[in-house]
Formats: structure tokens, C-alpha cells, sequence
């Protein structure tokens, strides 16, 4: 017997429930359909547990337990999986359903659990499936030794020696938290440099405090083997080789697979870019009328945030299809939970290059230590705030923050650009004192003062240069 429903979900992360939970609200008939933990990804083994574990981390002394850390991050993590289950359990209007789907046709799927198998159908499907961790392969490497975020919250007793392959997000705020907790870290990646899709300063701020912690990082540098025998990694870097020793497990951090291959995305007819994922206009709709997609699945969204505004402006186009949307998506912030914090909102270092004549930006850079006060009063040695803005206009293009609360300040350069509020606006604000966000008015402030008493320089500049070809 066929079921049919108004909205199918196929995947209870974070953008899965977003529209799941939505419709229901709005009184459709909704069937959820997960394979694993509700909750997906975040909750389960990547924002809640890892914020968790920092959180602790950063409270933690000599004389305290690291195993009994983890075990609280394990119980954290249980606690809310449970909470968020027995939510969507019992909402009205929602089906949960447990079991993997796959499209039969572009309206129908089929979930099978424990050899059942169920064939449902619906108005509008929502693929919401994530991305698992991409594997390498080192040779003479046990499994027992490899990690994995699908894993790493499962330890209860802390590594003495954690090697991280890879230098980015993940990679980054496990190597701090770990660190703090009493494992000996050593991180290696074939990346010239940490966080390679931040600004230059910020991974060097980066570097800088991984030196500062005897973080050692190998970057331009590959697995060779693991000698399980002596508990030892050898890597390459170059000609040269590098034998790290006593070596209890390796976590494996270098991207994400988008999980579409299972989904039976050709019965449905869904258009999918082997590198990009499947592909969807603004609105999150994909070729296939009805059939949406969101979340990690797509080229656009790689974090728990995006997912949740993509979830949200597809249950307006399927419920309320008649009222005006945004055509283009939000712009994303990121954040980095290393310590310190680094976050950034608007174009990439390579989208600046290829976009602007170098000419027509004003890079501002704010130090926390030297620029504001309660960046004295605390004592910070490492914490900036850097702008990229037009020349004469004070239109923000970037925005990066690197420092104790880079993660909370973000969100001021994120409504800024989005809604080109411009230096000579931000200018006029006035700000607690003291706090690290008075650092934004330093930003304005400097851009002022280079602005005002140049004019004529200014507009000459930006005139020559506004609509010239990067070099």
C-alpha cells in the first residue's frame, strides 16, 4: 500500500527538520525519513559534541579527568539525540520514519528498515542527507587507530598521542581542544598553510598560536605508513621523511562526501554535478518540479547554519509560494572554534582577486591588542578585525575576525554587507565601552580618517579603478 504525504524530508539533520518541522507546523502531512540519529550531523557528531568538548577543554586544570571529559561530551550529546527524538516522535502532524530511502520515480521513494520496505509518495520531496567523512588511505594503518568526527565522540578514554590528517575546521578546533585536555597533537596536511580558505593573517595568526601550544604542523606533507608494530606514522614532506612516534590514533579531517549516491538520484531524474552535488537554483528547487534539495548535498552549503536558511526559505516556497522571496541566497558567515576564534562573512581571498582591481580596495586591519581598550584590559595578544571595502564608498566586501569572540561580532559584518550598510554608516554607531566590538568602530574610524581628508584622490581612484579588470 502506497502512503502519500504532502512534504517528504529524507534526512533529520539540521536542515531535514528545519523543513520538516515547519510544514508540520503549517498543518501539512509530513513524513520524516531518517537512516541513522535525528539530528544528523550536528547534534550527533559534529556541532553540539565538538562545542561541547571545547567548552570543557577550555575549563580545563591539572588534577582533572580527560576521560571523564569525554564521557561528559558523550553524555551531552546523548542527552540531546534523545530529546530531539522523542520531539519528532510525537509532533502532530509528522511521521517518522525510520529506514534508508531511495527514489523510484520522481515522486516516489522507497524506505527500507530490517528487510521492510514501504513505498511512499508526495507532493514536494526535500533531500536533506549531509555528507559523511572523505577517507584516505594509509598503508599499514589498523582501522582500531583511525577516527573520524563519526567517531572521535565515541572515545571515553583520551589519545596520549592524536595525529590530525588535515588543517582545516574540524582538523583545527580538535587539535586546541585536545591539546587542552592533556593529548600530545601533531597535525599534518597537504596544504601550504592552516584554514587555507581564510585571509593569509588569519592563518597566520593561527600558525602562531599552534607554535605557541606545541601544536607541531607538517604542511606540503603526506602519510608514507604506519608501523602498527612501534606505534609510529611516517610522513613525507618533500624528500624529506618525518617518523612521528608513539602515535594512539589518527583522526582523519580532510572533507566531506556529499551523501547522494544511495539516493537512486537517476530514477528521479535529478541533475547532479559529480563535484558540486545536486543542483538547485536560489530557491533550492532542483530540475525535477517538486523535488528540492538543501543542506551539504548542495554546492552552496556546507554548515549547519546554511542548512537552516535554506530549510526555511524552501518551506516558503512550498507553502506560501505566492509571496515574494529573496532571489539570491543569504550570505553565509563561517566560523572556526579554534582558539583564537576566526570568522569571516562575504568574498573569499580568490573571489577578491578574480572580482577587484586591487587598486579599488581598502584593506583595514584592526588589532584587539593595540586598537582597543578592552583588548588591554584583557590582555590579548592575538585578535584582529580585518576589512576589505571599496575605495571612496566604504561598501564591505569581507569582513574576518580573528580573537575571543570572533564568532558572536560576525554577525554585525554579515548584516552589514547584506544590506550595504557602509563604513560611513557604521561610523555614526556608538558602542559599549569597553568591549572587543568597539573594534568595529576602529574599522570605520580608520577608513575615515584615510578617506575624508582625500576626497578628491579617493573618487579619482575609484573612478579609474571601479570597473577595471584584475590583473
Amino acid at each position: 500500500m502506497t502512503e502519500h504525504y504532502s512534504t517528504i524530508v529524507i534526512g533529520a539533520g539540521s536542515g531535514g527538520m528545519t523543513v520538516a518541522i515547519g510544514m508540520a507546523g503549517l498543518g501539512r502531512k509530513v513524513a520524516l525519513i531518517e537512516g541513522h540519529h535525528v539530528g544528523g550531523d550536528c547534534t550527533n557528531v559534529g556541532c553540539v559534541p565538538s562545542k561541547t568538548l571545547i567548552h570543557l577543554a577550555k575549563n580545563f586544570r591539572p588534577g582533572m579527568s580527560a576521560d571523564e571529559v569525554l564521557q561528559e561530551v558523550i553524555r551531552k550529546r546523548d542527552a540531546l539525540r534523545d530529546k530531539e527524538t522523542e520531539e519528532v516522535e510525537h509532533l502532530e502532524n509528522l511521521t517518522f520514519i525510520r529506514g534508508m530511502a531511495k527514489f523510484t520515480a520522481p515522486k516516489t521513494l522507497s524506505v527500507t528498515q530490517d528487510g521492510t520496505t514501504r513505498e511512499l509518495t508526495a507532493d514536494n520531496i526535500v533531500i536533506a542527507t549531509g555528507a559523511r567523512p572523505r577517507m584516505i588511505d594509509i598503508p599499514g594503518l589498523p582501522d582500531e587507530m583511525v577516527l573520524t568526527n563519526e567517531s572521535l565522540f565515541d572515545l571515553t578514554n583520551a589519545p596520549k598521542h592524536l595525529v590530525i590528517v588535515g588543517a582545516g575546521v574540524i582538523a583545527l578546533e580538535m587539535a586546541f581542544a585536545f591539546q587542552k585536555i592533556g593529548t600530545k597533537v601533531t597535525m599534518f596536511a597537504l596544504d601550504r598553510r592552516p584554514l587555507m580558505t581564510s585571509i593569509p593573517e588569519a592563518s597566520e595568526a593561527i600558525q602562531a598560536e599552534l607554535d605557541r601550544r606545541s601544536i607541531t604542523l607538517y604542511c606540503g606533507t603526506v602519510a608514507k605508513a604506519c608501523d602498527v608494530s612501534t606505534h609510529s606514522l611516517i610522513l613525507k614532506s618533500g624528500d624529506e621523511e618525518i617518523t612521528l612516534t608513539g602515535v594512539d590514533k589518527v583522526l582523519v579531517a580532510v572533507g566531506r562526501v556529499k551523501n547522494i549516491d544511495s539516493l537512486g538520484l537517476d530514477q528521479a531524474g535529478v541533475k547532479v554535478d559529480p563535484r558540486l552535488g545536486i543542483l538547485v537554483n536560489s530557491f533550492g528547487e532542483t530540475n525535477v518540479k517538486g523535488v528540492y534539495a538543501i543542506g551539504d548535498v548542495t554546492p552552496t552549503s556546507a554548515f549547519t547554519h546554511s542548512a537552516n536558511a535554506q530549510g526555511r526559505r524552501v518551506v516558503q516556497r512550498i507553502a506560501f509560494p505566492f509571496l515574494p522571496i529573496a532571489k539570491k541566497e543569504p550570505i553565509f558567515p563561517n566560523a572556526t572554534f579554534s582558539d583564537p576564534e576566526v570568522a569571516a562573512v562575504g568574498l573569499t581571498q580568490k573571489e577578491l582577486d578574480e572580482t577587484y582591481h586591487p587598486q579599488i580596495i581598502k584593506r583595514i586591519r584592526v588589532d584587539f591588542k593595540d586598537h582597543t581598550d578592552r583588548g588591554y584590559t584583557d590582555g590579548v595578544e592575538n585578535g584582529f578585525i580585518i576589512v576589505d571595502a571599496v575605495r571612496f564608498t566604504g561598501q564591505i566586501l569581507q569582513a574576518t575576525i580573528v580573537g575571543a569572540r570572533a564568532s558572536e561580532m560576525i554577525s554585525f559584518f554579515t548584516l552589514a554587507i547584506s544590506q550595504k550598510i557602509s563604513l560611513y554608516k557604521i561610523y555614526r554607531l556608538v558602542y559599549p565601552y569597553p568591549t572587543y566590538s568597539s573594534g568595529i568602530l576602529k574599522v570605520a574610524d580608520f577608513f575615515m580618517r584615510d578617506t575624508l581628508p582625500n576626497l578628491g584622490k579617493e573618487l579619482a581612484a575609484y573612478l579609474k579603478y571601479r570597473f577595471a579588470r584584475p590583473k
